[in-house]
């Protein structure tokens, strides 16, 4: 059995969603979003609002299986703060039989519109 957990960071929500053998199973949509994040500062507080909406999915999915000890991070902005906090999470309430997290982080392929200053082109720069 292949499972995984997939977190899509969109700029006012994320999408978090159980996936077993390519199906998803369970999904949620937790209401913190890049912007949010942003406006916390990117701190402790901003890193704990956002794996609160992994944590309760990962508790219902412990009600009826063992949790996924590998989450793919598809978001458009901050991946890497974002994975090293998804990471650092303490998971100690759920059984992992000792594995720890591994977050891969992937791009995604329609980035907002707020990322490119409201334009649809690629941003160049001539000098």
């Amino acid at each position: 059995m292949n499972s995984h957990l997939v977190i899509t960071v969109a700029d006012r929500e994320t999408a978090i969603a159980y996936v077993v053998d390519g199906h998803s199973i369970v999904s949620h949509v937790h209401p913190v979003g890049i912007k949010h994040i942003e406006i916390e500062g990117m701190n402790k507080e901003a890193a704990s609002k956002f794996i609160d909406g992994v944590m309760y999915t990962l508790e219902f999915i412990s009600l009826h299986d063992r949790i996924p000890t590998h989450f793919t991070l598809v978001t458009p902005a901050h991946a890497t703060w974002l994975g090293e906090a998804l990471e650092s999470a303490s998971y100690t309430q759920f059984y992992t039989d000792g594995a720890p997290v591994s977050v891969t982080l992937k791009g995604i392929q329609d980035v907002p519109l707020s990322y490119a200053r409201h334009s649809q082109t690629i941003l160049s720069f001539k000098v």
